[in-house]
């Protein structure tokens, strides 16, 4: 009887730590995205990384944007990413945007040279949305710590991107 009160009870402490952890990332994501949408200043392109995008058609009215975030130039750890469309609200944004290390319980490192995904060092990263517009502005907001993850940087860049005719 104490191991099943004792299993009962660790169960529910796991889902609460996996609730709370939902709501914090959920409210980490707000915050980057509110971030992201009040930033003015954008750069074309990083000296950290490199950064590629392209814009495809697809059938009918929709559209694939393709991100690519890599070629570190510096160790990055504890990478985030979020891409957003055209400055969209927040408040009636009803899907999610492409984002990497907020909702995933792995955390991912970038190092120039060195790829080692079982510990969590990747060459880089992919990101895509499907959009209705055939030109499109991103927002993509890279955030990093340094190899002893004290300081964090942070780098948005905006890219124009429209499906030739």
């Amino acid at each position: 009887m104490k191991r099943l009160v004792f299993f009962i009870l660790v169960l529910s402490l796991s889902a609460c730590t996996t609730t709370d952890r939902d709501a914090i990332a959920s409210d980490h994501y707000k915050t980057l995205y509110t971030e992201l949408l009040n930033e003015l200043d954008t750069a074309s392109s990083s000296v950290y990384f490199s950064v590629e995008a392209t814009l495809s058609a697809l059938d009918g009215a929709r559209y694939r944007y393709d991100v690519f975030i890599d070629e570190p130039q510096i160790a990055m750890y504890d990478i985030e990413i979020l891409v957003i469309v055209d400055d969209g609200s927040l408040v009636i944004s009803e899907t999610m945007m492409p984002s990497v290390g907020i909702f995933d319980e792995k955390t991912y490192h970038m190092l120039p040279y060195q790829v080692h995904p079982e510990k969590g060092f990747v060459k880089g990263f992919g990101l895509n949305g499907i959009t209705e517009q055939s030109s499109v502005k991103l927002k993509v907001l890279v955030s990093w710590k340094d190899v002893n993850r004290i300081e964090t940087f942070k780098q948005v860049i905006g890219l124009d991107l429209s499906v030739a005719p």
